[in-house]
């Protein structure tokens, strides 16, 4: 079986610029966000002619929330560019999800003072006509319910690309659309070929941070689903929706191991996309990432594009911890955009308000002398960085959490303390521990560690040995 190559994309989250109806999208600020809206045209065409380089794979698959909110200009300009990119050689293969449609058709734009204005969106039915090019017309088998199809991408390899959306609040697969996902796998099975898939939402949680936060944007059932894709011979699948670059996986009571490869955002931080290389007969999936350094059509103010991405979304995150102390309900506006729902952040206002507010006031120096006992780092190691506030290293960690692969050494000062502070918070928040365990994490600390120091799997280059 020959090796096969492919690019992974997610969540480009094209923009239109005509959706600043009356108006320059440049001529204003940067709103705080965490996706680049207003440069996505000229990252796509940059990273679009990028993978068309010599020696790039052919193949290039994208799994889901194409467009920013549905809008009719912003999904008619995606069509053409990716219609550009099969023009120059590349296969294209498409998934949508729920930024791509708006149940009542309508999205928002900009007006000439950049306050939001109504424009036209795409509804979930117009989604299967205007995209079956990228994906369908060649498709082995749909499952018209949900959109999911089956494609042979040689004789060798069926790519099962799966559109997990069961509407806004709810994303996962009926036991009727997971039959037929079955049936795809073994018909592949009978004729020696390797399955490989792509969805929207993470099956397994990208860390155990979001499965506190953001539970509901997993898929159902995640868990139970990745073991049986295990044990019907789909090893991996390539997913998105969190805008977090990481690698998990999880063992079947057969002993079959399922891998969720997630990337980030390309059109916000960090730029990312990989390049995969099935090799079955080696036994290897071999797995890199490229961060889009460098956009010429774009002014970063002298920044990378990925420095540019991380200072625009490190002062959304600073935001967000301001807000939550002093402006609940613009909190629950900005979180919103990080998979916290408002719904969501109205129930746990009791522990985040409190806890931002105690983060807001901390130094490193208050820590130290709370966790003087149990962190072992000695007065002289803490003088440099006592008076030191909190607030920029907690905002660190939740880059660490988009960008994966925390490397804050062990034996670090700001280590010893920050671990020594989440034992503290154990204790404290004991009285919530079935809260927390129901939301699928152990504790605080074993959700907040990972941000720190990454123990499992790399998230950016990996090699699967299947």
């Amino acid at each position: 079986m020959k090796p096969l190559d492919v690019v992974i994309l997610t969540d480009t989250h094209y923009y239109s610029k005509r959706n600043w109806v009356d108006g320059d999208p440049f001529a204003y600020p940067p709103a705080r966000e965490q996706l680049f809206r207003r440069g996505s045209e000229e990252i796509l065409r940059y990273v679009f002619d990028e993978i068309c380089a010599d020696g790039m794979p052919q193949i290039v698959l994208i799994s889901g929330d194409l467009t920013n909110n549905g809008e009719v200009t912003s999904h008619t300009e995606m069509r053409e560019l990716l219609r550009a990119l099969k023009q120059r050689g590349k296969r294209v293969y498409v998934t949508t999800a729920t930024h791509d449609y708006r149940g009542e058709g309508v999205s928002y734009g900009f007006d000439k003072d950049n306050h939001k204005v109504d424009v036209p969106a795409f509804k979930r039915e117009d989604l299967r006509a205007f995209y079956r090019e990228f994906g369908m017309d060649e498709a082995v088998s749909v499952h018209e319910p949900t959109m999911c199809y089956a494609v042979d991408l040689s004789p060798e390899y069926r790519l099962l690309a799966l559109n997990d959306d069961k509407g806004y609040d709810h994303a996962g697969f009926t036991d009727e659309c997971f039959a037929w996902i079955r049936t795809q796998a073994e018909e592949a099975k009978r004729n020696g070929q390797f399955v490989l898939a792509m969805t929207h939402h993470p099956v397994l949680s990208p860390s155990p941070l979001y499965r506190l936060i953001a539970s509901g944007d997993l898929l159902e059932n995640g868990e139970t689903r990745a073991k049986q894709f295990a044990d019907m011979g789909v090893p991996c699948m390539f997913t998105g929706h969190s805008h977090i670059h990481n690698i998990s996986c999880i063992t079947s009571d057969s002993g079959n191991t399922f891998y969720d490869i997630s990337t980030s955002a390309v059109v916000g931080f960090p730029p990312n996309y990989r390049t995969v290389r099935f090799d079955p007969d080696n036994h290897r999936i071999e797995i890199s990432t490229t961060t889009v350094d460098s956009v010429p059509s774009l002014d970063t103010g002298g920044l990378s594009l990925s420095a540019f991405t991380e200072k625009q979304f490190l002062g959304t995150v600073s935001d967000i911890l301001d807000t939550a102390e002093h402006d609940y309900p613009a909190f629950q506006e900005l979180a919103n955009g990080f998979s916290l729902r408002p719904d969501k952040s109205a129930k746990l206002k009791w522990i985040i308000q409190p806890a931002a507010k105690y983060v807001n006031r901390l130094t490193f120096g208050k820590i130290w002398r709370w966790t003087k006992r149990q962190n072992g780092v000695t007065e002289s190691e803490i003088q440099p960085q006592k008076n030191n506030k909190v607030v920029p290293f907690a905002v660190s960690m939740v880059a660490n959490l988009y960008r994966g692969d925390a490397s804050l050494p062990k034996d670090s000062v700001e280590y010893r303390i920050a671990s020594a502070f989440f034992k503290k918070l154990d204790r404290v928040s004991k009285p919530f521990s079935k809260k927390l365990q129901n939301a699928g994490v152990d504790s605080l600390s074993s959700a907040l560690l990972p941000l720190l120091h990454n123990d499992s799997l790399p998230d950016a280059n990996y090699t699967i040995n299947l």
